[in-house]
Formats: structure tokens, C-alpha cells, sequence
């Protein structure tokens, strides 16, 4: 039996590229103690909960405040997909920061990397522990948020609430359709990765063990279109792809698909447009593109 679960370098990636914009945020060179002040920012919104008789859920890894008010049960979102949404934001004390109600016009944009408009990487933090079709209430400690800076109307140091309606990740439905009906037409049963909604086929199974974050990587590749146009390939030079798992060199699709995959394993695996190339064409693959990747003589080593 196949072994189960997410490599945990998905998470290495977001927490790498999330303490990155945190430091950002301070470009001062006064010192910003940032666990000392999670610590009370939490205490502080526990109270503020315990006040007004609210239900959330604390995230253990970030200090994250999450009420979820209703849940369709979507997937989730993986680093850089392009997250749609509708959201109120207010501080803690209630002053509004920003809404997207007020023109109509959701919020659009690859998670983490950097929303503009006052929005901030606490909120991309929340996004990313909810669903598709979620609407929830996030309670981001302002060490996510504008630390202690003064950003417009919000004053240092505050706790920033936003209640958001997770619209959709883009294209993922359609892209997902498009993939089942091809591995359908293939006569081919696929595994479903059930938090990001990814697609694999294993042909031949393996006997090694999943990837680790930082692993050195070697494998053989073919890309194509789902439409049988080739985009790439290892084979005609003999020169497998070689790369260290968790760098994000690649993009984030390739490494979802490998996430699941065995030493030894001979598989097909499908990136949706929002984990590849996106709405942006490369070379000659074509803007939204799904990805189709057959991979073979995986090897996984410590660098």
C-alpha cells in the first residue's frame, strides 16, 4: 500500500517565503521582537473572543485566529495559485482598513508574493489554512500585519481582523475537468491528492520513500500539452532533470506532483494553469495551460 500524505516541503516553501516578507515589513534597524509581541497579541485576542462570545480555532503553527462560517468543503490553496476573494478588514478596536465590497471587485493574485494595496502576508496566511468557497473571520496578530508601523489609518502594532468569502482558486475547476477527462479518455484510474485536488498516476510503484525538503532530486521527464504537443523532455540528451527539493526553482506544480510520489516510482502527474505558467505563455506553451509530466527513474538523496 502506497504510503499517504504531503511532503513537508510545501510547508518549508511557505514558512521560507513567509518570514522573508515579515522581515520586510521592519526596514528599520530597531530590533522587533516579534515572538515576545505574538505572544501577547494572541492573549490579546483571546480576550477579545472570550468579550464578545466568539468561537475560533487558534492555528498552532502561526498564532492564527480562524472562525470558519461556512465550509462547502473546496481544496485548499498551494503556494503562488492565484487565490480570488472578497474580504472586509478592520483592526481589532474596529477601525475598517479596507474592503472590496466597496467596488465590487474581488482581490486577485498568487498567494504569497507580496499583495499590494495595504494588504498583508497574515492574510495570505489565512487564506492558505482555508477552502474554496470558505467564508470565515481571520484574526492575524500584527507581527503578519504592519508590526509597528503606522500604515495609513491603522496604528502600530495592531491586530488586524479580515472576514473573507474565498471566491475560488483560479481556473482550478475548469483545469480539473479538462484533466479528468483526459485521464478518462486514457482508461486510466488517478490517485487525487485530497488537500490541493492534483492528479497523479503511479504505472509502476517503487520502493523508496517520499520526498524531503532539501532532498537532491534526479529524475527523468517528458512535459506535454493535453493535447500530445511535447514542450520538453530529458530523454534526447539523456540528461535528467536534477534539482534540490524545496529550493522553488521549479515551478510549484512540478513539485506538488513529485510530493506524492515514491523512489523508483514510473508516474504521470497533472499541474493545473495556476501551479504552472499560469496566464503567462512560455515559449510554446500557451497561457493556462495544463501540464501533463510523466516521470521516471526517480532517485531522492540528502544534499
Amino acid at each position: 500500500m502506497r504510503r499517504k500524505g504531503i511532503s513537508t516541503v510545501l510547508f518549508a516553501l511557505v514558512f521560507a517565503m513567509l518570514f522573508s516578507l515579515i522581515g520586510c515589513l521592519d526596514s528599520s534597524n530597531n530590533y522587533y521582537d516579534f515572538n515576545k509581541i505574538l505572544l501577547e497579541d494572541i492573549e490579546k485576542i483571546q480576550d477579545y473572543l472570550n468579550d464578545n462570545g466568539i468561537d475560533a480555532e487558534m492555528d498552532s503553527s502561526t498564532g492564527i485566529f480562524i472562525t470558519i462560517h461556512d465550509n462547502p468543503g473546496g481544496y485548499k490553496p498551494a503556494n503562488k495559485g492565484i487565490v480570488k476573494f472578497h474580504y472586509v478588514g478592520h483592526t481589532l478596536e474596529g477601525i475598517k482598513i479596507g474592503s472590496t465590497y466597496t467596488t465590487g471587485i474581488p482581490e486577485k493574485y498568487p498567494l504569497y508574493t507580496g499583495p499590494e494595496q495595504g494588504l498583508t502576508i497574515g492574510l495570505d496566511i489565512g487564506l492558505a489554512a482555508i477552502s474554496e468557497g470558505d467564508s470565515a473571520t481571520l484574526y492575524v496578530p500584527s507581527g503578519y500585519c504592519f508590526q509597528d508601523k503606522q500604515a495609513g489609518a491603522i496604528p502600530p502594532n495592531s491586530i488586524l481582523t479580515y472576514t473573507v468569502r474565498f471566491l475560488d482558486i483560479n481556473l482550478l475547476e475548469e483545469d480539473i475537468q479538462k484533466i479528468d477527462q483526459y485521464i478518462t479518455d486514457k482508461g486510466w484510474t488517478a490517485q487525487i491528492d485530497p488537500k490541493f485536488g492534483t492528479r497523479y498516476i503511479v504505472h509502476r510503484e517503487g520502493t523508496g520513500n517520499l520526498p524531503e525538503y532539501g532532498n537532491s532530486v534526479t529524475t527523468h521527464y517528458t512535459g506535454q500539452l493535453l493535447n500530445g504537443t511535447e514542450f520538453d523532455s530529458s530523454y534526447p540528451s539523456n540528461s535528467p532533470l536534477s534539482f534540490t527539493y524545496g529550493d522553488g526553482k521549479l515551478i510549484i506544480g512540478f513539485e506538488l506532483g513529485m510530493a506524492n510520489l515514491q523512489e523508483g516510482d514510473s508516474a504521470t502527474f497533472f499541474i493545473p494553469s495556476t501551479y504552472g505558467y499560469q496566464d503567462n505563455a512560455s515559449d510554446n506553451i500557451p497561457a493556462n495551460s495544463v501540464l501533463v509530466f510523466g516521470v521516471d527513474d526517480i532517485i531522492y538523496g540528502n544534499n
